[in-house]
């Protein structure tokens, strides 16, 4: 009887233990754009091996992608990226975009979106508080956009508007960005 109530015991307290070291994910929200402008809200994360972080794209049209500290504009090669997702300004179902904590290293993040990375939109989980820190990847990132007046900038990706196209290319254009900016004369023919 002694050791079979030590023995239930025992098994009680490895049970309390094991239960306090097992953890349940964490689940980190992320606003993508919006009202909050050309970030992601907030603009970094910290994060255990099995959390979640959940992208919520708010309006405008942006993207999720991995990248590298080193190189803050460029999508990493075998990295992860939403792909593009616009949202209308009068939206109110907002399209999301989830990732999983494999490691704790650090995971570096930018919006592929024309000049949105070197305006300074990029994101990061387990970035260092010491060494390569969110600030530089940050700093890094606005460096990376050298704009010239042709509307590119020089790290690789490019933007140009068009200046010439038929009406209804114009037309089209109009009606596309006036359901992701709310505003029905944002593209110029």
């Amino acid at each position: 009887m002694f050791f079979k109530t030590i023995f239930t015991a025992s098994l009680a307290i490895l049970a309390s233990v094991l239960s306090v070291g097992a953890r349940k994910p964490k689940y980190h929200h992320v606003v993508v754009g919006g009202e909050a402008g050309l970030v992601y809200t907030p603009n970094q994360v910290k994060a255990h091996v099995g959390d979640f972080v959940t992208f919520q794209f708010h309006f405008k049209n942006h993207t999720v992608t991995q990248s590298s500290f080193d190189k803050p504009c460029e999508p990493l090669d075998y990295g992860f990226d939403s792909g593009f997702m616009p949202v209308a300004m009068d939206a109110t179902d907002f399209p999301t975009f989830t990732i999983e904590v494999k490691d704790e290293k650090p995971i570096w993040v930018h919006c592929e979106q024309a000049t949105h990375c070197p305006s300074g939109m990029v994101f990061a989980v387990n970035a260092p508080k010491k060494g390569n820190t969110f600030e530089k990847f940050l700093e890094m990132a606005k460096e990376s956009g050298k704009y010239n007046d042709g509307g590119s900038y020089s790290d690789g990706g490019s933007y140009k508007r068009s200046v010439a196209g038929s009406e209804e290319d114009v037309e089209e254009k109009r009606d596309i960005l006036s359901r992701i900016t709310g505003k029905r004369d944002a593209v110029d023919a």
